[in-house]
């Protein structure tokens, strides 16, 4: 009796050890560690801009002069507005001078939208008058002592474009309206302007120069 019931013992020890045992097995929790290599690219993208230096179109054709003084001279004008534009290439490099010389016995002569370009560089101030005065340009007689009415900027000057004009009414000889700039030599330079006449007759005259 006792030998069966140590061997019935002996049995359900084993037979629960055998349980534990497939327990363990079965119910462990294998961890597989995983290593992964990140491989980052950078890429560099360089943007080059490249910028272009444009004249802006003038008002009308250029007449290439050259290098030459005088771009224009006549001894009558148009009633009417009208463009002049010439292209002009500075023989020096330094000072230079756009003057206009301009005698209107009979009346006035107008003047507006005076430009120069070097390239998009303008080389001139107050270009269309359009500060109300005449600074920085100077008036001058290198012709001695004009009658009539002096070149300024006045209220009944009548404009090609804005609110303002110059006008020179200056008789019996021409006085001079300039302003300067600097040149460098072997540089294109569009010179363009409006020009208009108050009256035709004689007694009438214009010079246009860069020197």
């Amino acid at each position: 009796m006792c030998c069966c019931f140590a061997a019935i013992v002996g049995v359900v020890l084993l037979l629960m050890g055998l349980t534990a045992l497939l327990t363990y097995i079965f119910t462990s929790k294998h961890t597989t560690t995983m290593l992964t290599t990140s491989t980052t690219t950078t890429t560099t993208t360089t943007t080059t801009t490249t910028s272009a230096t444009t004249t802006p179109t003038p008002p009308c054709v250029p007449t290439s002069v050259g290098s030459a003084n005088i771009l224009y001279t006549a001894a009558t004008g148009s009633v009417q507005y009208s463009c002049f534009a010439y292209a002009w290439t500075s023989p020096t490099t330094g000072p230079v001078t756009l003057a206009f010389q301009l005698r209107n016995d009979p009346s006035i002569w107008n003047l507006d939208d005076v430009t120069v370009y070097a390239g998009a560089t303008e080389m001139l101030n107050n270009t269309g008058f359009e500060t109300g005065s005449l600074s920085p340009w100077v008036r001058t007689t290198p012709n001695g002592a004009c009658g009539g009415v002096a070149g300024g900027v006045y209220p009944y000057c009548m404009p090609f474009s804005g609110s303002y004009a110059l006008c020179d009414g200056s008789f019996g000889c021409a006085d001079e309206i300039s302003q300067q700039f600097t040149a460098t030599a072997g540089q294109l330079y569009i010179v363009s302007f409006w020009l208009k006449a108050g009256s035709t007759g004689a007694g009438i005259s214009v010079t246009v120069t860069l020197s």
